[in-house]
């Protein structure tokens, strides 16, 4: 060969490392990344295979094996190989490797040099009719001298596609990536570690905000689940409407997180309000109580005594009552233009000052507005003060600092009461305004409020009757009428316990690195 091949091969080889290295240190994900390490170099060092260990404590964790030679007589692309664990200790290859942080360069592994103490386990090779030869075990390094894992290559193939030993230019590749490929495979970890923390701290925090109330507790993660179930009933659309949309896995993450922290807002909207299942709480209904037996000891006649006693019967029923009875906003206007009066005289325990305190209706303004709802137990300024928990959470994620394919999860997780006619809040953004993420997210969030336990305002519903409801509102405008059909037709709110699991798996079970 002439000095000048000698010279471009070298080129060659040099580009080449600087392109794995570009791809090792823009890789994301743990599994393509140490996929990707093994075919980069066993295709430097025409190796027919290669495995790869992590350390964990006191083991090397088996990761991820390919052999070409292997897939080739099996007729397929990879291989799948068991799970198992090798202790970092002097008795196996890649043990001793990690152990002395030393690379090996072995001509033929059934016949080991003497000074090594370790030994070469032939079970894979008789299980699969198999000849490992020769062997290269490399430790990888991280920038403080740490061993991270153990990368292994096996028989490497000449021109001549014959089986000869690993070459001292082979072990310079190999070396030249092992260190890179250990910071990365570190860097990897560690971004996986945040990630996977900042989850645990937003699955529990959300959670813990739900279940303030026992109608809410569930509530986050369940719309987890079913706007997942949706958007991937949406993948699997292949004619209609819905054919051209898709979500990628970054996009879907990005709703999972949008669905989770929807209602985060709520942790600025009181307790009182949250879990209120009557019109006057019990503080309000026991002063009125009093006022009461404060006018029956000065009522004139048996008469009246009587008719304030209906009076106070009659609030305590429209206080339990989920809506307001025809007759019953005159009734209440009568009562409370009833005045109470105590006269010092009949009363000598009581001073002016504390009589004159005592003059005042028997129902304050505040107390009449609340037995006054229509509807539910809510005021115009409860009820106001709870949907402003959309905008704070619009307030309170902008704050977070999401990487980019989390960046539109604050606008999505506020827009989950919006509604396509407009009717919506809190910015009352039409259809052209609102993408099909947010749109998901309200039908789950619809669904779910309606099929969850019992609210103060009505009983929970059944799947059909919640699916009746969703399809009435997208029949006037409100809902999206596709997403709402494929959500009912292909009943993708069954099997909810699996659909939770999946929502939010780092409840369940130690979050993976990958």
């Amino acid at each position: 060969m002439s000095y000048q091949a000698d010279e471009n091969r070298l080129l060659l080889e040099k580009q080449k490392l600087i392109d794995i290295s570009i791809a090792l240190t823009s890789e994301r994900d743990l599994n393509r990344l140490l996929f990707r390490i093994i075919t980069e170099l066993r295709q430097l060092t025409a190796a027919q295979g290669g495995s790869l260990y992590l350390v964990e404590g006191d083991f090397l964790k088996f990761e991820i094996a390919q052999n070409e030679a292997l897939a080739r007589s099996f007729g397929s692309d990879y291989l799948c190989f068991k799970y198992h664990e090798i202790p970092i200790n002097q008795e196996s290859i890649a043990g001793y490797a990690a152990l002395t942080g030393k690379v090996l360069t072995i001509e033929d592994v059934y016949h080991l040099p003497e000074f090594l103490p370790c030994h070469f386990d032939p079970s894979f090779d008789r299980r699969n009719n198999y000849r490992t030869q020769a062997m290269l075990a490399a430790p990888l390094k991280d920038h403080r001298g740490e061993v991270v894992g153990v990368l292994q290559l096996i028989n490497p193939v000449n021109e001549s596609g014959e089986i000869r030993p690993f070459s001292a230019e082979d072990e310079t590749l190999v070396l030249a990536l092992a260190s890179q490929a250990a910071v990365a495979i570190n860097n990897v970890r560690l971004l996986a570690t945040i990630k996977n923390l900042f989850e645990a701290l937003m699955v529990y925090s959300v959670s813990a905000i739900d279940a303030r109330s026992p109608h809410t507790a569930g509530h986050s993660r369940r719309v987890a689940a079913y706007s997942l179930a949706l958007a991937r009933g949406v993948n699997e659309c292949r004619h209609g409407p819905l054919a051209e949309v898709s979500f990628s896995d970054p996009e879907l993450e990005e709703l999972r997180f949008s669905a989770w922290l929807h209602d985060i807002g709520k942790i600025g909207v009181r307790d009182a309000l949250l879990d209120k299942n009557q019109k006057l709480s019990a503080d309000h209904l026991e002063a009125i109580r009093w006022r009461f037996y404060l006018a029956q000891m000065q009522a004139g006649s048996e008469a009246a005594k009587a008719e304030l006693e209906q009076d106070f019967l009659f609030i305590q029923e429209i206080n339990r009552l989920n809506y307001l009875p025809a007759e019953a906003p005159e009734r209440l206007a009568g009562i409370a233009a009833k005045r109470l009066y105590l006269k010092e005289d009949t009363h000598p325990l009581l001073t002016e000052a504390e009589c004159q305190t005592l003059r005042q209706p028997l129902l304050t303004p505040e107390e009449l507005t609340s037995l006054l709802v229509l509807r539910g137990n809510l005021t115009p300024q409860e009820y106001a003060e709870i949907q402003g928990h959309a905008l704070q959470t619009l307030n309170i994620l902008e704050k977070i600092p999401f990487s980019k394919h989390l960046a539109r999860v604050p606008r999505f997780a506020a827009g989950h009461h919006e509604r396509l006619d407009g009717s919506g809040y809190p910015f009352h953004l039409t259809a052209a305004e609102l993408p099909y993420q947010t749109r998901i997210l309200a039908i789950a969030d619809i669904f779910d409020a309606l099929t969850s336990t019992d609210r103060p305002y009505r009983s929970s519903y059944a799947y059909d009757k919640a699916a009746a409801v969703l399809q009435e509102e997208a029949a006037r405008g409100r809902l999206d009428q596709d997403l709402v059909e494929l959500f009912v037709s292909r009943r993708l709110y069954e099997d909810l316990k699996d659909l939770e699991r999946e929502a939010g798996q780092c409840l369940d079970e130690k979050p993976s690195l990958g």
